[in-house]
């Protein structure tokens, strides 16, 4: 089972309802960027592997599951407050594979929505 406690406080502080915050985490199962394996649990700081809440957008307008999802640490990070279009033209997205093309369906979701 899942530690998921820490992650529902920091979607909660970020403005995601824990309804919306269960949906994505029972949802994504892997990393929706680089599909990695994440670990749930209490540990402090970012670990490259740990669950974390992805918004896809700055716009706080995070209420439903198609604008969150469940990333790694390392992706979280390296998206920072990006936008998608951009951020997939990094270097750490063709280090890792990372495109519209790749990334999975929640991910998808919302590029067609904001197209």
């Amino acid at each position: 089972m899942k530690n998921i406690e820490n992650l529902l406080k920091r979607a909660k502080y970020w403005g995601v309802p824990e309804k919306v915050s269960r949906k994505i985490i029972e949802r994504d199962d892997v990393c929706i960027y680089c599909h990695q394996k994440m670990t749930y649990g209490t540990s402090i700081g970012t670990p490259k592997n740990k669950a974390t809440i992805e918004h896809f957008s700055d716009d706080p307008d995070w209420y439903e599951e198609v604008d969150v999802g469940i990333c790694c640490g390392s992706c979280n990070s390296s998206k920072g407050n990006k936008k998608l279009s951009a951020w997939f033209k990094t270097v750490y997205c063709s280090d890792n594979d990372i495109n519209e093309k790749t990334v999975a369906k929640p991910v998808k979701d919302y590029i067609k929505k904001i197209k």
